[in-house]
C-alpha cells in the first residue's frame, strides 16, 4: 500500500447544509456489499486505485492504491471526513469499471446527494 495521508484536518462537523440533501439512501462506501465487492477484488482479482474526493475541500482527489483490504478498510474507515466521496477502481485492469463508490456516512449514517467537490 502507498502512503495514506493523515487524517484530514477539515472539520468532522462538515458543512450539512439543506442544499446538500442528507440522506440515509444515499451510496454510503461503509455498505457491507461495497466492502465486499473491494474484498473479493483484492482477494481474488489484484490491486485497486482509489480516487478521494474531498467534501468541500476545494482541491484535486487524492488518489490511492491498496493491495491489501485490511488496509482499505482501515483508510475508508479512518481517514474520510463525512461527505467525502470514495471511487474504487481495479488496477491495472478495466479503469472503466468501477468496483465500488460511495460517501462517508455522518454518525447519522447519512451522505449527501450533492455537494462540492
Amino acid at each position: 500500500m502507498g502512503v495514506v495521508p493523515s487524517r484530514s484536518t477539515r472539520s468532522l462537523d462538515c458543512t450539512m447544509s439543506e442544499a446538500a440533501k442528507w440522506s440515509t439512501t444515499g451510496a454510503n462506501i461503509l455498505e457491507s456489499d461495497r466492502l465486499d465487492a473491494v474484498r473479493n477484488h483484492l482477494e481474488n482479482v489484484g490491486f485497486v486505485a482509489v480516487l478521494w474526493w474531498h467534501y468541500h475541500g476545494a482541491q484535486a482527489p487524492t488518489r490511492l492504491t491498496f493491495d491489501d483490504f485490511a488496509d482499505y478498510e482501515q483508510f475508508v474507515k479512518t481517514q474520510p471526513v463525512p461527505g467525502d466521496a470514495i471511487d474504487v477502481w481495479p488496477f491495472p485492469n478495466d479503469p472503466k469499471q468501477r468496483i465500488a463508490g460511495g460517501k462517508i456516512p455522518n454518525e447519522h449514517g447519512e451522505v449527501p446527494e450533492r455537494g462540492a467537490y
